[in-house]
């Protein structure tokens, strides 16, 4: 039983969660929101997939949760979590299937871009006896997303409202090009133009006598900027990566307020020379993609390690090169790692370990990785 353990105790590689981190991060999002009118928080799951830490969030505030894969969203409906929005478009007979068997037993909304799609969602809906509410997704320029053009949605929701199996509930959209713009004024001022945009689509649609209900859209990067443009309230902001936080996120000027939560414990298992230390870790327990740029390689860092010139990460195995030769670190020494990413460092394990004054207190099952 793990329970009460040190955590130096654990096995390693061992996926940590500093319980009063997460809790600080929670309640600074919340405190935030609370305090703003028509401000909406709906917290993505991608990273973290736990519906524990999703009811926490729906505790101190949030309306809603909002989730990119079916499975999971099925997933959090069986653990109690029923208002989610589904922030991808779902395809092929037998999701479709599983999205309306789910839609009866829960306040689900999926996205749709396309009006065959849209169709298949309604006919597939009508023969089960339900209905599915849709929300158009909005195509955001280099933003890595799906989406229709900005200039086709009034159209395509003229059309999508003929249809008798699905319920049209409004707009989201996601913006991750903005993750790489550093400066706080500068990611607000862009911020402000995609919102001008989905501000004129909305009134479009709504000119034409459909009401747009949902809004939603921005994250972590936007979290104190969505909710203060003035044109739009209450718009659903899918922050999630805050909760944990990473090393690169603290390079973005107003994310730095979230501290870190999750860490890789590793043990050194060799000493090759006074410049070099081998550690249990690498890529399959703790990711080295920028969190921010996906393609760019950064690694880890060390939480309490200083002097370090390289890390470089293989499958299982980590190598680090000191700036001068040293015996401080040894052999059965175990260290901390700040992933670059938390949101995929946390699905290469099957188990959370929530750490509270150096102690295990809970050890939380992964249930949620690998759901689709």
């Amino acid at each position: 039983m793990s329970v009460g353990m040190d955590k130096q105790e654990l096995e390693t590689p061992a996926l940590l969660i500093d319980l009063d981190a997460l809790e600080k991060n929670i309640k600074t999002m919340a405190d935030y929101y609370r305090a703003k009118s028509g401000a909406v928080l709906m917290p993505h799951q991608k990273g973290h997939r736990l519906p524990i830490i999703a009811k926490k969030q729906m505790q101190a505030g949030a309306s809603a949760v909002s989730s990119t894969s079916l499975g999971l969203a099925e997933y959090y409906v069986n653990s109690g979590i029923d208002n989610i929005l589904i922030t991808s478009e779902i395809c092929g007979a037998t999701k479709i299937a599983r999205l309306c068997a789910l839609s009866k037993h829960s306040n689900i909304t999926v996205g749709v871009d396309d009006i065959e799609n849209a169709k298949q969602l309604s006919e597939a809906a009508l023969s089960n006896k339900t209905r599915i509410n849709i929300a158009v997704e909005l195509y955001m320029e280099s933003s890595g997303s799906a989406g229709v053009q900005l200039r086709e949605a009034k159209s395509l929701v003229k059309e999508l409202t003929k249809f008798r199996g699905t319920n049209f509930r409004g707009l989201w959209w996601h913006e991750g090009r903005l993750s790489s713009i550093r400066n706080f004024e500068e990611r607000k001022r862009m911020e402000f133009a995609i919102l001008d945009e989905v501000a004129r689509v909305r009134d479009e649609i709504e000119d034409m006598g459909t009401t747009v209900e949902l809004l939603s859209g921005g994250f972590t990067c936007t979290w104190n900027i969505t909710p203060e443009y003035s044109r739009l309230s209450k718009v659903g902001v899918q922050a999630g990566s805050y909760v944990f936080s990473d090393w690169t996120s603290h390079l973005i000027e107003g994310i730095e307020v979230f501290d870190y939560a999750l860490t890789v414990l590793t043990t050194c298992v060799s000493r090759p020379s006074l410049t070099e230390a081998i550690f249990d870790s690498g890529m399959n327990s703790c990711s080295d993609e920028n969190g921010e740029n996906y393609a760019s390689i950064v690694g880890p860092k060390f939480k309490n390690l200083e002097g370090l010139k390289r890390i470089w990460q293989r499958e299982e195995i980590m190598q680090v090169i000191f700036d001068d030769p040293t015996s401080d670190v040894r052999v059965g020494d175990v260290f901390e790692l700040i992933p670059p990413h938390s949101d995929t460092t946390a699905k290469l394990h099957n188990k959370y370990y929530g750490i509270r004054d150096n102690k295990v207190e809970v050890v939380w099952p992964n249930y949620g990785r690998g759901l689709f």
